[in-house]
């Protein structure tokens, strides 16, 4: 799918995904023939639209950008004879532009038809809010998550097509299209710097967080919350976009902001983040409601036959296990990762498959298994903070947000873990492996190491034929789509990789 092509695609999705039945939560069923101006002419119209919009959001989530920054990273060991060819060449670097279904166009193209989703949607409000003015705090409600998720869309792209901000002095380099509005299909769209879309990407979560400041009256229920954007899922991608720019100021502002007002998650409610789908969302700020959807994670990260322990599609290198120390009592690998011995009787001798992935509906659900993908989480945040604490030379403060982190992995106090707080470079690789520790498949790693102009070491036993890529590289960024860059004059490709 081109950009040229995204309006009528746009409609096809909002017949199919963006009208909702309201006896499940955020179940989107079919309907019959409509139109875009028809579907947006009421209020009725706008609230089916919505859940439309994250569905979209969550389908280039579950499918393929989710598991991109790991399969390319370097914490993921690949069964190739499991491995589909499109995941195959993300795990080689070496995919085609011209292979349609791959993944690497996938993203492209189902980033495309959220963003088309979510602008047909923006285009419509101001007409609401004459026609409706009794509704204008509902209607502020839904423009404030709609620019959100446009924001997330647009950085998502940027991440994956074009090099981290950082690449030039003065982000120059080019980067991905910055759609304000759906395209028509005349329009020739081009790619803007990475700087221009990093700004258009603030602008839309600044916005979003005003209007959050002037509604506060949040209509979502406590069940829907961690499945709608919020004030603090605003300010936390706000980190996440100003620790990519290295804004170390700015980062450490918005994790303020979110860490005031969410809590970790602790014990059972932390692995039942993964496992409990009913549970507590003591910690989720925001992530993706799979229910009643497919998902490739599952698929990806789990058994493939249950009975017969068939090796899912990839699990986590030794480069990850090795992280932890023989015997500790760490949450995130004594309970979300599984052991599977290759050599009964040979405790060393194991393949830990993880366990982040394994959630299943309550009974009542008809215990399902299904995928909501985190996007955003308080523990995230502390580390984005401890970063920038890094790169302000305030390793103390640094260390402080380590042991909160590290403390609840291990089910103790933060006074019982000493840190070498006054060795800034200890303390940055120190920060750098917490993150893996913790965040590790949750589709940050390829991302970490680019913006932070590192190489990709892969363990010497990877199966991949790439082992290392020394920064910068070209491999770093998918190739735009063939068809993209034949059906629109506009737009150009990649070094190297569209060559």
């Amino acid at each position: 799918m081109n950009i040229q092509q995204v309006k009528i695609y746009s409609t096809l999705t909002l017949l199919l995904f963006g009208l909702s039945g309201c006896k499940k939560f955020l179940n989107v069923m079919p309907v019959g023939q409509t139109t875009i101006p028809v579907l947006f002419s009421d209020m009725d119209g706008i609230r089916s639209a919505i859940p439309g919009a994250y569905a979209k959001t969550y389908d280039y989530y579950t499918n393929h950008f989710y598991l991109y920054p790991e399969l390319a990273g370097d914490l993921l060991q690949a069964d190739l004879q499991q491995l589909a060819e499109g995941r195959q060449n993300i795990y080689n670097y070496n995919s085609d532009p011209d292979q349609e279904a791959a993944p690497s166009a996938k993203i492209w193209s189902d980033i495309l038809a959220s963003l088309a989703n979510v602008n047909n949607a923006l285009f419509y409000l101001p007409s609401l809010e004459e026609k409706y003015p009794g509704s204008r705090n509902e209607l502020a409600v839904y423009k404030a998550e709609l620019l959100f998720l446009r924001a997330l869309g647009h950085f998502d792209l940027c991440r994956a097509y074009a090099q981290p901000y950082t690449y030039t002095t003065d982000a120059s380099h080019i980067g991905v299209p910055i759609l304000s509005q759906t395209p028509g299909p005349d329009d020739v769209v081009t790619r803007q710097p990475v700087k221009e879309v990093y700004a258009f990407v603030l602008r839309d979560l600044k916005e979003a967080d005003q209007i959050y400041n002037d509604n506060r009256n949040d209509f979502r229920t406590a069940k829907q919350r961690p499945y709608f954007a919020s004030k603090e899922a605003v300010q936390a991608l706000l980190s996440r976009v100003y620790l990519y720019m290295e804004d170390w100021d700015q980062v450490i502002r918005y994790a303020n902001e979110v860490i005031s007002e969410r809590q970790l998650a602790r014990g059972g409610n932390y692995t039942s983040m993964y496992f409990d789908l009913a549970g507590p969302e003591t910690e989720t700020i925001f992530r993706l409601n799979g229910q009643d959807k497919g998902s490739g994670l599952l698929s990806f990260f789990n058994f493939r036959n249950a009975n017969d322990f068939v090796l899912p599609q990839a699990y986590p290198a030794e480069k990850f296990v090795g992280l932890f120390d023989e015997g500790t009592n760490d949450l995130r690998i004594n309970a979300l990762l599984f052991k599977l011995e290759t050599n009964p009787g040979q405790s060393a001798n194991f393949i830990g498959l993880t366990r982040k992935f394994d959630a299943v509906q309550t009974a009542t659900d008809g215990n399902r298994q299904h995928m909501n993908p985190l996007v955003l989480r308080v523990s995230e945040i502390y580390l984005n903070r401890a970063e920038a604490y890094i790169g302000k030379k305030q390793a103390e403060l640094a260390a402080a947000d380590v042991e909160t982190i590290r403390a609840r992995g291990l089910q103790t106090s933060g006074d019982d873990i000493i840190l070498p707080e006054n060795d800034l470079d200890a303390m940055r690789n120190i920060v750098y492996e917490e993150r893996i520790r913790e965040l590790a498949f949750e589709g940050h790693r390829l991302f970490d190491i680019t913006r932070r102009k590192q190489n990709l070491v892969r363990n010497t036993n990877t199966n991949s034929t790439v082992k290392e890529l020394t920064y910068p590289s070209d491999y770093f960024v998918l190739p735009i789509p063939q068809r993209e860059l034949d059906a629109n004059t506009g737009m150009k490709g990649n070094p190297t990789v569209n060559n």
